[in-house]
């Protein structure tokens, strides 16, 4: 499959967020616990990892989906990850893992976090792990290569994410539902979040994702 170019990987990461990753960062981090819920069964849809919980753990158990989750993830910020984040976003999966059968949650473990955190989580995939060429599914090794290609690249990734401003009206700048609207504000809100580190990464994961299909 042809890569996609870094351009196209900004772009594209341009849209979700507006479409759906604004949205459950703002709940996640904001929104109150039925709102949460909520939120994260709509993110577990959306990456299609809701099929790593399985129903048996939780709603077959008259627990309300995603509950044992939310209990697991609410109560964590960014101070928590100060010091050794591999450790403690390990430490978390296996948290989750205990509650679903011992299941390999990895995948679901990092993008929820990192919808809560943003940086200096980093979204473990099996498609980016192929493009960064990895055999082993070790969080340490892949946190570590992804890292260390991503800073190959990172000058790149910040002057075509500087572009974006300029094109605003590619964007989707309103969508029902995902409490945001930059309609009239588009290219000063564009500009804004472009240059945030955390957005960076994202581009290069959404890079990695095609170039790992």
């Amino acid at each position: 499959m042809p890569e996609q170019t870094i351009e196209y990987c900004s772009l594209h990461y341009l849209n979700q967020w507006i479409t759906k990753d604004h949205k459950f960062c703002i709940i996640l981090s904001n929104g109150n616990k039925e709102e949460k819920i909520q939120a994260l069964k709509e993110a577990g849809n959306f990456y299609g990892i809701a099929r790593n919980l399985p129903l048996k753990y939780d709603v077959k158990k008259g627990i309300q989906r995603y509950k044992p989750v939310l209990d697991i993830i609410d109560n964590v910020n960014l101070d928590y990850f100060k010091e050794n984040p591999i450790k403690k976003i390990i430490e978390i999966e296996g948290k989750i893992s205990k509650q679903y059968g011992d299941r390999g949650v990895l995948s679901l473990t990092t993008k929820f976090l990192w919808l809560k955190i943003q940086h200096p989580v980093i979204i473990y995939d099996s498609q980016a792990k192929n493009a960064l060429g990895l055999k082993t599914a070790l969080y340490e090794s892949y946190y570590e290569k992804w890292l260390c290609e991503f800073l190959k690249r990172e000058n790149e990734i910040k002057e075509k994410c500087e572009e974006l401003a300029k094109i605003h009206k590619y964007a989707i700048t309103y969508q029902k539902n995902t409490k945001i609207d930059i309609g009239k504000n588009a290219k000063k809100y564009i500009k804004k979040i472009s240059s945030e580190k955390w957005f960076h990464e994202r581009v290069f994961d959404i890079y990695l994702w095609h170039k790992g299909k």
